[in-house]
């Protein structure tokens, strides 16, 4: 990518009024066709804004395609619905209260409960099978069911909220040496993601064990090796729990929003390699060795700050609150990712790819993929009238292809006053981090310090899931974000260096999991830092050091 000059990347004045504008590189780093920005990200807009507003928020969540990229914006309120602004913010700050305690018994006990039927219906339907008029209204249900996903997701920004003020007391409270160790008292607890990374742990473990599947993921490539497992037993016996693992983690992209790329259980070729790069990998070096180092961690951490703070109840009373407002923090952070952010939005790839194959049937586009490239309602025309979008969707893709090529700005406009949301500086500044002034030494890049420690190692450019397979145990990953499906890449890697996010981004929390240096936010790693380059990562200061490129 290069970086744009104002005619690569036009920017019409009355699209971005003049709000502050966010590109979302966080989770899409990439441009989004139409139709993932109108069923995906709009979704997002809409879920945000009905739970904050709802409990007294005063700004609304925008979220707004420019040239496919995607932009993200809080912006004020202009009717508060007859409330003075002193009410309404005191009504959000007492509901604010009242929530962040529950959100995980919630989650648990009523949010995810409720939206699981949907989810089974989407991964159980057979869409080749319904009429055009059912595998619409079909299409509109999902899609509606997305937006109710992202409304309860709005409700959970509040477990961040509750996880950084927990910090930010443990930090003021005790002046610890690394001020972010009060986030590594949050971690070791069960989640989904690491559930993800003990399946294929367990699968490597299998195939480490048999010297037949050893040999084959050794000598053989990921394109050819599911046909050859399924030439012997001990072959066909991996692929029935492969399958197994699949059904209830292949559904799931390496990005978010992305319906283009295929899910794991569509192409395994991700988590096949991630099984051969654990093969080099003893036992004591695995997730469940990783998950119970942050146990042990985290009991640490509670017990030496009860120790220190037990002369004072008072204040000792007020950790123990903040800390069980919080504790449930990962858990609900990793397990909302894998049903709200990757299966509940990948399932919407599907009735899609069933309309883009009954439309390039019928000649209204070229090929079956092109439908990502409609509108809905475009959609919608060319499925109950057959109009032809040929010529649309090959200028659109076009267009798409160019921009891929250049790096958007990373803002638009000049931010505002804080508006003392908390939303805004317990959720988004620590999740998307702030700019970072640049090192003045050419061999020196500065960036948000994540997860403590000092590693030196090889650097690995990993840009997608794609590319992981040149990762080798003891790398140095240099991302430009990651996501649930990347976390089991963590147990194989030394530290991790990524372009964007904050302390409570996902890159960041994983890392702190695995206990591994992390410096995240550094804008400009994945661009400077080559692979071969030798780096050393110190992640309680936020500092990349390079040295010489070996390969």
């Amino acid at each position: 990518m290069t970086t744009q000059n104002p005619t690569d990347f036009p920017i019409a004045p009355e699209r971005v009024g003049d709000h502050f504008w966010l590109w979302d590189r966080l989770h899409c780093p990439r441009p989004l066709t139409p139709l993932e920005h109108e069923l995906l990200t709009s979704s997002t807009g809409y879920g945000f804004t009905k739970a904050i507003t709802e409990l007294g928020s005063t700004l609304t969540a925008a979220s707004l395609p420019l040239n496919y990229y995607h932009y993200l914006s809080g912006i004020p309120l202009k009717d508060l619905g007859g409330e003075t602004p002193d009410a309404r913010r005191a009504r959000y700050q007492k509901n604010v209260a009242e929530l962040m305690p529950k959100v995980g018994e919630r989650w648990e006990n009523e949010w995810l409960p409720s939206i699981l039927p949907a989810l089974e219906r989407g991964r159980s339907t057979d869409y080749s099978t319904l009429s055009d008029a059912d595998l619409l209204s079909t299409f509109e249900r999902m899609h509606q069911e997305v937006r109710e996903r992202w409304y309860i997701h709005g409700f959970l920004l509040y477990s961040f909220a509750a996880a950084n003020i927990f910090a930010a007391f443990y930090k003021e409270t005790l002046r610890p040496a690394d001020d972010k160790e009060g986030y590594e008292a949050l971690q070791g607890f069960p989640n989904m993601a690491l559930d993800s990374a003990l399946g294929l742990w367990r699968l490597s473990r299998r195939v480490r064990s048999n010297a037949e599947l050893r040999r084959l993921f050794e000598t053989t490539g990921e394109e050819a090796l599911l046909g050859i497992l399924g030439g012997s037993e001990a072959g066909r016996g991996f692929l029935k729990e492969l399958t197994a693992y699949l059904d209830d983690f292949g559904w799931r992209a390496d990005s978010a929003y992305e319906l283009t790329s295929p899910a794991w259980r569509e192409d395994p070729r991700i988590p096949l390699r991630t099984i051969r790069g654990y093969l080099g990998i003893d036992d004591a070096g695995g997730p469940e060795a990783q998950y119970q180092g942050a146990v042990r961690r985290r009991e640490q951490l509670l017990a030496d700050a009860r120790r220190t703070l037990a002369g004072d109840p008072e204040t000792l009373r007020r950790f123990n609150e903040l800390y069980e407002t919080a504790s449930s923090f990962t858990p609900v952070v990793e397990n909302h990712n894998h049903w709200i952010d990757q299966m509940g939005d990948i399932l919407m790839r599907y009735p899609c790819l069933e309309i883009g194959r009954r439309l390039a049937a019928k000649g209204a586009i070229a090929a079956q993929d092109d439908i990502f490239l409609l509108h809905v309602a475009e959609l919608k025309d060319a499925l109950t009238r057959g109009s032809d979008f040929k010529a649309v969707a090959a200028e659109r893709r076009a267009e798409v292809d160019r921009v891929a090529r250049i790096v958007p700005p990373l803002y638009i406009g000049t931010p505002g006053p804080p508006s003392g949301d908390p939303i805004e500086e317990h959720v988004l500044i620590p999740f998307f981090g702030l700019p970072v002034a640049p090192s003045s030494d050419p061999s020196v890049i500065n960036g948000i310090a994540a997860s403590p420690g000092t590693t030196r190692g090889t650097a690995r450019v990993v840009r997608s899931l794609g590319e992981a397979s040149k990762l080798r145990p003891g790398d140095i990953m240099v991302c430009e974000m990651t996501l649930p499906p990347w976390t089991p890449l963590f147990a194989t890697i030394s530290a991790v260096v990524a372009d964007t996010g904050g302390v409570l981004s996902h890159c960041a929390v994983i890392a702190r999991e695995y206990r591994l240096p992390c410096v995240v936010g550094t804008a400009v790693g994945t661009a400077v830092i080559k692979d071969g380059m030798t780096l050393t990562v110190d992640g309680s200061r936020g500092i990349v050091s390079m040295e010489v490129v070996t390969v």
